[in-house]
């Protein structure tokens, strides 16, 4: 009967996988497209920022202001997005009794994936902006303490971190993050093989955050602990929950729907408690510890919802998916081009016109870095991977072949 069936359903099975593909090409589109949303949504905030007489400085924002400042939580869905995405080969090999993600292959496609980009734009920075150190907004480092930044240390350093290129201090963590999740995920192997065993490894990372931002939450210790994995450890726990916790299901569109508001909500809950705290007399060492939180778990939300549905025309389209694409060489670049710009006289002091003369710009060199560096080297990396792999599967089977012909003689023997 068995073999009955699979014959009538074989001649359909070629338009189910090709169906099957094409929802997963609309899939992994949405989710670049995320990556697209939360690229643009940092550099209208940092576009906004660097267009003012003096960068930085807020006196008291108008409801415009204010949203636009929350703006800089797109930063938060990066790390839940790597946390999600990363995790999930680690689990769902435990959860399904597969052999672990290789090593090696993980660690070369890491490299392969942060390391060359991240260093063409941090030499680029350089530069752009080491003469222009009298322009509002350019902070440089000592030259003795550019070596930590080759070295993805400049947030151990008073005197480096967030200076240069500030955003790359989250690339740091992101590195930190990288070196750390096979360890992660060592611990929840040693764990029975159920969920809510294996989520207890991310619940404790979430809690040594949170406990770790409540300490920190006087600013007294400065941007040397606060840019630290630990302080971002309850973004990247929430990713690894909701990985851990859609591992092989498929929510309802109904479901995904109140999963996508529910996260909006929780991310917006940030710009409420920021308001709301000070006249309610909150402490604000509370909210910097657990409210703070909101948005990670907001946006583990609407990755998740949007990682398990079949994609959609609006996040997967050509602008935010290609967005997405380029989006780590956006990141990379968006602030050297806007403080450029400025400290030639080129930038307009007004947002929208200020923006509308960067964009291009960046985007043109983010382009230039995925097709010239990061694609050429991610394919290479997935390449000798592959290559890997085979070898791998070519040794397992000849050590079985083995193991079965020493059964035979064995036999014949007996």
């Amino acid at each position: 009967m068995g073999s009955l069936l699979g014959d009538m359903q074989a001649p359909n099975a070629p338009a189910a996988t090709d169906a099957r593909h094409a929802k997963d090409g609309r899939r992994v589109a949405s989710i670049d497209g995320l990556r697209g949303v939360a690229a643009l949504s940092i550099f209208v905030f940092h576009g906004w920022l660097y267009t003012m007489p003096e960068p930085g400085a807020i006196g008291d924002p108008t409801i415009v202001e204010e949203s636009v400042r929350e703006l800089r939580l797109a930063l938060v869905l990066f790390f839940v997005l790597s946390g999600f995405l990363l995790s999930r080969p680690w689990f769902a090999a435990q959860l399904d009794g597969r052999s672990r993600p290789d090593l090696r292959g993980y660690v070369r496609s890491r490299v392969a994936r942060i390391a060359p980009a991240y260093y063409v734009a941090l030499i680029g920075s350089i530069a752009l902006l080491w003469s222009l150190d009298a322009t509002p907004g350019v902070v440089l480092p000592p030259a003795s303490e550019l070596p930590l930044f080759f070295a993805f240390a400049q947030n151990t350093s008073t005197s480096s971190v967030m200076t240069l290129n500030p955003p790359m201090w989250s690339v740091c963590v992101e590195v930190s993050f990288y070196a750390v999740l096979p360890l992660i995920a060592w611990l929840a192997g040693r764990l029975p093989r159920r969920r809510g065993a294996m989520a207890c490894v991310p619940l404790a990372l979430m809690a040594v955050g949170v406990l770790w931002n409540w300490w920190i939450a006087d600013g007294e210790r400065g941007d040397t602990f606060a840019t630290t994995l630990i302080a971002m450890l309850p973004f990247f726990a929430a990713g690894m929950l909701a990985a851990l916790a859609l591992h092989g299901r498929t929510p309802s569109t109904r479901t995904r729907r109140v999963m996508i508001g529910a996260g909006i909500a929780c991310v917006a809950s940030d710009m409420a408690f920021e308001t709301v705290a000070p006249a309610s007399g909150l402490d604000p060492t509370l909210y910097y510890a657990i409210a703070r939180t909101l948005p990670g778990a907001g946006c583990a939300l609407i990755v998740g919802a949007v990682a398990t549905g079949p994609g959609g025309p609006l996040l997967g389209g050509r602008v935010l998916a290609g967005m997405g694409t380029i989006s780590y060489g956006f990141y990379l670049w968006h602030e050297p081009v806007l403080l450029a710009l400025r400290g030639n006289g080129l930038l307009p002091l007004n947002p929208v016109l200020g923006m509308a003369v960067a964009l291009p710009v960046a985007i043109a060199l983010a382009t230039l870095s995925w097709l010239a560096i990061e694609r050429p080297v991610i394919r290479w990396a997935a390449r000798v991977n592959g290559q890997a792999r085979q070898r791998r599967r070519a040794r397992t089977q000849a050590a079985s072949g083995e193991r079965a012909g020493r059964r035979e003689v064995g036999a014949v023997g007996t």
